[in-house]
């Protein structure tokens, strides 16, 4: 597994996790809601990639439960761009837009779902990942 920013070893945990602050939800929120980056007429596909990429490295310090929500969204969004780029080339392969904005619905729907629990203070689980980051 990929890790970068690796936490810091002198943490006493006794596993659990602490219940979110409001500024923890709102940001494990926004993770999850980069989701919405994927639609075509936004032209910052690569933004859904990176915001919770850097999330999750700027999170491994100071928050488990940001962490959690990042490592979610970080490994679906990855699946979420492979899938685009399968999209983009059958797309003009087919001469068609529907695999695009098919990605960009389910991308878009999953993101605004997983937000919702991330700001009730909920644990994140999408249900088709690529599980790079751990």
């Amino acid at each position: 597994m990929l890790t970068l920013n690796p936490k810091p070893s002198g943490e006493d945990s006794d596993g659990k996790l602490k219940p979110p602050t409001q500024p923890e939800k709102f940001c494990a929120a926004l993770v999850h809601l980069s989701g919405v980056l994927w639609v075509p007429l936004l032209p910052v596909p690569g933004l859904a990639l990176i915001v919770p990429f850097l999330a999750l490295q700027f999170a491994r310090v100071h928050s488990e439960y940001v962490e959690q929500h990042a490592v979610q969204a970080v490994n679906f969004q990855l699946l979420m761009g492979c899938l685009f780029v399968v999209a983009m080339l059958l797309g003009s392969v087919l001469h068609t837009a529907l695999l695009i904005w098919w990605v960009a619905l389910v991308s878009s729907m999953l993101g605004l779902w997983e937000g919702a629990k991330a700001l009730n203070g909920w644990q994140s689980k999408y249900p088709l990942t690529l599980k790079l980051f751990k």
